[in-house]
């Protein structure tokens, strides 16, 4: 009961924002607002406002406003009533300018940006707790010859690093073995050094691990769920080894890539045997550990808590940027049943924050997709019919938009399937 609850004030708070950003900005161009529905179908609940409906529906998987004369067929099928000429005080969604209109449809998107945005900024700042790209200590000899403890990661071949795990997401984009950094030396002062960090083979096994050595996630597909291992299944040796922490267990899998590794675990107080041929990986040698901070005064927590979100912001645009040319690869699609999944597993507030700002970014950045359907599709239009200075034919715009429901419906499908299949 508590995950569906969850589920369901997650993705209703998300779709009320969405929805809102049509609905006040219609109201700030003088569109007449006749509905604002939160889900679909029957009504469980309605209210009759002084010009809006709104209403509660039973399916709460998205909602809908309706806009006076816009392109949406009443619920209740009725009849049509004939429309009247366009006046130059009309509150019609088609008789404002295209450039309102363009407006209204960027609006919902817009929220749910701008919403997640600050919702990750704060949670960010509630945590108050980062790991910079200030080096703490040099563990790998021949990096020591470039680098310094105390000094600064500030960008790798022009890109700038937000954050410690940022450094390791630049190097593993680079292909060559020369990467130029920009460092903020001991004195404050900027320098550009070239280090040579050459790639090596090493062991992986697709799994995380927390520093108590225990399972804390496994990915789909990988070395380590196809040999079995599980959430929680705690470390006890490798190969007969046992060790202190999790890290020497982790040098032991990287330098056995395509070698039979044992680890031996502790399964809810039984003990487990399972064999394991890690997947070999070619990974960079940079051994360093960065400096992390707590405890901020006001000011910093916010400026690192920005920080964090920038390198959020862009790793998720650079997901959908290579989703729309084609690479997939390590790219994982979830439809309402993954998703409901990863809601439900959340067990802390900020882990389920983070994520209700994770899908508020997605919802924004999906529904500016250029796909007939999607606020997107309409937006193209709009534009295109900024530029001709008359607008798509209806017939064109209604079969374009059908072929593009059509092609969501088959995605969601085809998602949704996949989301069953790995619940298996």
């Amino acid at each position: 009961m508590i995950a569906i609850l969850k589920i369901i004030f997650l993705l209703g708070t998300l779709v009320i924002i969405h929805e809102f950003g049509h609905f006040i900005m219609a109201k700030i161009c003088g569109i007449k607002v006749n509905k604002f529905s939160i889900g679909f179908g029957p009504k469980i609940l309605k209210k009759q406002g002084k010009e809006t409906e709104y209403s509660l529906r039973a399916l709460p998987l998205g909602g809908f406003v309706q806009l006076e004369d816009e392109d949406l067929e009443d619920d209740e099928n009725e009849t049509n009533k004939p429309k009247p000429m366009p006046s130059k005080d009309s509150r019609s969604f088609r008789d404002k300018p295209a450039w309102q209109r363009l407006l209204v449809l960027m609006a919902g998107a817009t929220i749910n940006i701008i919403f997640a945005i600050f919702l990750y900024v704060t949670v960010n700042m509630s945590l108050n707790d980062y790991i910079i790209p200030r080096i703490a200590e040099i563990k790998e000899a021949s990096l020591s010859e470039s680098l310094k403890v105390g000094e600064e990661i500030v960008s790798i071949n022009g890109h700038k690093a937000y954050n410690a795990t940022d450094v390791l997401h630049l190097l593993s984009e680079e292909q060559a073995n020369e990467i130029e950094f920009e460092i903020k030396n001991l004195d404050g002062e900027i320098e550009y050094r070239t280090v040579n960090i050459p790639y090596e083979s090493v062991g992986y096994i697709g799994v995380m691990f927390t520093q108590e050595s225990a399972v804390y996630s496994v990915l789909s597909g990988s070395a380590g769920d196809e040999a079995g291992l599980l959430e929680g299944d705690k470390i006890i040796s490798i190969n007969g080894e046992a060790k202190q922490t999790i890290d020497e267990y982790l040098e032991i899998i990287q330098s056995n890539p395509n070698q039979n590794v044992v680890i031996t675990v502790d399964r809810n107080g039984e003990e487990k045997q399972i064999e394991i041929i890690p997947d070999e990986i070619l990974r960079r040698n940079f051994d360093i550990v960065f400096t992390a901070i707590e405890n901020l005064k006001f000011g910093e927590n916010l400026h690192y808590a920005w920080n964090e979100t920038k390198f959020f912001l862009r790793n998720t645009l650079e997901g959908y940027k290579r989703l729309i040319m084609g690479d997939t690869e390590n790219i994982e699609m979830q439809g309402i049943i993954g998703i409901g999944q990863e809601i439900s597993n959340t067990e802390r507030a900020v882990d389920f924050f983070a994520l209700m700002s994770a899908i508020s970014l997605s919802l924004g950045i999906m529904n500016l997709l250029p796909i007939p359907g999607l606020d997107g599709g309409k937006i193209i239009f709009t534009l295109i019919e900024i530029i001709r200075r008359k607008p798509v034919k209806k017939e064109i715009e209604g079969k374009l938009t059908l072929a593009g429901f059509a092609l969501l419906l088959f995605l969601t499908v085809i998602v949704t399937v996949k989301d069953v299949v790995n619940l298996f």
